[in-house]
């Protein structure tokens, strides 16, 4: 769990503020006709940074942070619901708040440390 305050976080939360911010401006522009390539492309940098922060942070992408940036990669490629959608922001704030720590570890696991211990 990183500090809200440590460089990294103030980094990362920076870049997915601003990409949930131009997803705005894609938004306004998208009533011009002009702002969906705009949207994509925001989208597929969202992906890449943010996606290999969290690939990088943990040396994988457990399974609930998985299907976290699904869901928002899913919302974020609907035109126009993607553009207001602060889903990059989301991602970030909940892995700088804890990520996957509610997962609770197989019982297997467990009773093979408390057994190899004892012995």
């Amino acid at each position: 769990m990183s500090s809200f305050l440590s460089p990294e976080a103030a980094i990362i939360m920076a870049i997915a503020i601003i990409l949930d911010l131009a997803g705005l401006m894609a938004l306004i522009l998208s009533f011009a006709g002009i702002g969906i390539p705009f949207s994509f492309i925001l989208d597929i940098i969202g992906f890449i940074f943010i996606g290999g922060w969290i690939f990088t942070k943990s040396g994988k992408l457990p399974k609930k942070t998985f299907r976290r940036l699904g869901l928002n990669t899913i919302f974020e490629l609907i035109p126009f619901v993607g553009d207001a959608w602060f889903g990059w922001t989301y991602i970030v704030y909940k892995e700088l708040k804890g990520g996957d720590k509610k997962e609770k570890p197989k019982k297997g696991l467990i009773k093979r440390v408390f057994k190899k211990s004892n012995d």
